[in-house]
């Protein structure tokens, strides 16, 4: 089914086919608890389609690994690729995952509202295809999973030019079910001649888990703030009274489409991020087990599709960003470095003001952006061990908080021009400046009052010539609402000054003109108006003959910024400028005298040591490009 309009011309049979898929799929989910694991390991081992080695024990295991998100590592995952060159990103599970076992004798899965493993379809249909359970003597584990990759792709194609056209996660939830198989990567649905399809971009303003909670009626506040014991409740009721439902319709004279839509975009809300597929291990006997390996193991990649939402490369760059971003902050919940209310604040997938006031803060945006790229660039080791690994990055660095950083912060934008923020995400590759990571706070600056306090000890920190915590608060102020409201984009090549965003901010917060731009966009955003423009006294310039474009902003401000020298006190200046210049001569010097004195003589330098030199060699070199002006 590919348009909501479309079931209310549904012929008698389908209508009556739809019911018995929805009253089997709710025979599949139970409650999980210690005995449905143990009667779905039962069933795995006594199915006669099966074939496989599990023994009751090892296929519980197995169950209690793939329903656990926290028994998968998500940086072992981020490295996968699958063919065509694409990537593997792995999310956290929805917090009904942990909750839901699907029975996994039959395999089932949901693309759209068809099932790929309808055991009523036979094998060679166009949608809808049935295959045979995994081989058991396979060297490699196999996943369940039923359709051919001709069938899958066709879906997957299918629902991603539904979320392109509508813009919408809660109706493709309700049309589509799951959006992307977690079989995808094994199943390699890309062959290399085919044409590149359109990626899905980000979708404004949600994101898929908060919409299937508003499609069963629940705030994510509410079902963070429950216990785990009241969600184990509420979702028993909530199956019983399903399947209450199911029968009325299943006995009623007359067809009730709403009725029946309801319930299938319940189920789908309900299972969009947690239908399994379950992967199956080595028999503990079999010869071609590699050494070493526990006869459970059904690779890390197998078990985090049962357990997690996996998103293809079929999405954009920025869509990725931003669910890698939503994994991060979710780890740091998990390992309870922020509590419920600052995860709810950091996601930004409902409104906030309630979540505001208890963490202390007001509902202007530029306070929530300020708060995340402090959270996200915290000094914290705990808190940057927790990201690293979630990130799958090795050591903290500016440019690689930035991308995840600056598109959660967006959220607090949406429902801005679409275009504006397709070009803020394509800056926010690298729009943290360098020392993002010092010590600097956010407190709740509410008012013009507090922001002009802010503005006057940023100031007063810049004329002293030591730019400090007010500055770098200025910054994280300042930086989202930048790129949000078209001032500050990538570089085009028309500016004289080049280089990445957060090269741009980090001369700013070093100006008096800069912290007074910066601040005047914080207030513009707050005011809900356009990129306000300052001359080099402070006083807004009209726009005048040139339109308040970004094209024009984004040059403008380079412009300004080239022309504003940092101020910086020349005694304090000269030292180091000495020493930069003696240790320049000294290092040039030096690796001459090495490479005449070094025995055997050789023309290449190998080793970690060497390439770290290269690198900090090329970024002293790209550094000065920057600031050194050419000759008129």
């Amino acid at each position: 089914m590919s348009d909501l309009d479309s079931i209310f011309e549904l012929p008698e049979d389908e209508y009556r086919s739809r019911i018995s898929v929805l009253v089997d799929r709710l025979k599949d989910l139970q409650v999980r608890d210690a005995r449905a694991v143990r009667a779905a390991a039962e069933r795995i081992v006594d199915h006669a389609g099966n074939s496989t080695t599990h023994t009751a024990e090892s296929a519980a295991q197995l169950l209690a690994v793939v329903v656990d998100p926290r028994g998968v590592r998500g940086n072992q995952i981020r490295a996968q690729r699958v063919r065509g060159g694409r990537v593997l990103y792995l999310l956290r599970a929805a917090v009904w995952t942990p909750l839901i076992l699907v029975d996994a004798t039959n395999g089932r899965f949901v693309v759209g509202q068809t099932y790929l493993s309808d055991p009523k379809v036979i094998s060679g249909a166009a949608t809808k295809v049935a295959l045979a359970s995994p081989d058991s003597s396979s060297s490699i584990p196999s996943l369940i999973y039923r359709g051919t990759r001709q069938a899958v792709a066709t879906a997957l194609d299918a629902n991603a030019d539904y979320v392109r056209r509508e813009n919408s996660w809660e109706a493709d939830i309700r049309v589509n079910g799951i959006l992307m198989p977690l079989l995808a990567g094994h199943v390699e649905y890309r062959f290399t001649d085919a044409a590149p399809r359109p990626s899905v971009g980000v979708v404004d303003g949600t994101s898929r888990t908060a919409s299937a909670h508003q499609i069963l009626e629940l705030a994510e506040s509410e079902i963070l703030a429950a216990s785990p014991e009241s969600r184990r409740k509420w979702l028993t009721n909530l199956l019983a009274q399903l399947s209450r439902d199911l029968d009325a319709l299943t006995g009623a004279a007359k067809p009730d489409l709403d009725s029946l839509v309801a319930i299938e975009s319940k189920v789908n809300a309900l299972t969009a991020e947690a239908d399994l597929i379950v992967g199956w291990g080595w028999d503990e006997l079999m010869a071609s087990r590699p050494a070493g390996v526990h006869p459970t193991y059904a690779s890390t990649l197998n078990l985090a599709l049962g357990a997690q939402n996996i998103e293809p490369k079929s999405f954009s760059v920025e869509a990725q960003g931003t669910l890698l971003a939503e994994r991060a902050v979710s780890a740091l919940a998990d390992y309870d470095v922020i509590d419920s209310d600052q995860l709810i604040f950091a996601l930004g997938r409902e409104d906030l003001t309630s979540i505001a006031e208890r963490l202390g803060f007001g509902s202007h945006r530029d306070e929530r952006c300020a708060w995340l790229i402090r959270l996200m660039t915290s000094s914290d080791p705990k808190v940057r061990k927790v990201l690293n690994e979630a990130l799958g990055v090795k050591a903290f660095s500016a440019k690689g908080r930035s991308r995840p950083t600056v598109e959660l912060a967006l959220r607090s934008f949406s429902g801005h021009d679409p275009q504006y923020l397709e070009r803020a995400r394509h800056a926010a590759v690298q729009a943290l400046w360098s020392d993002v990571g010092s010590p600097w706070d956010v407190p709740a600056r509410p008012d013009d009052e507090s922001l002009t306090e802010l503005e006057r000890e940023a100031l007063s920190e810049v004329r002293d010539g030591r730019p400090g915590p007010r500055c770098q608060e200025v910054a994280a102020r300042g930086v989202v609402p930048l790129l949000a409201l078209g001032g500050l984009g990538v570089d085009r090549g028309s500016a004289r000054f080049r280089g990445q965003p957060a090269v741009v901010i980090g001369r700013m917060l070093r100006t008096e003109w800069g912290i007074r731009q910066l601040m005047a966009t914080v207030r513009a955003s707050r005011a809900g108006r356009p990129f306000p423009r300052l001359d080099e006294v402070g006083n807004e310039l009209p726009d005048g003959e040139k339109q308040n474009t970004p094209s024009y902003n984004n040059d403008w401000l380079r412009e300004q910024v080239l022309n504003n020298e940092v101020v910086t006190s020349i005694t304090e200046a000269e030292e180091p400028e000495k020493m930069l210049f003696r240790s320049l001569r000294e290092a040039s010097d030096s690796l001459e005298r090495y490479l005449e004195l070094k025995q055997p003589p050789f023309m290449s330098l190998g080793g970690d040591t060497w390439r770290e030199a290269r690198k900090t060699a090329a970024r002293v070199s790209q550094t000065v490009n920057l600031y050194v002006k050419p000759d008129d």
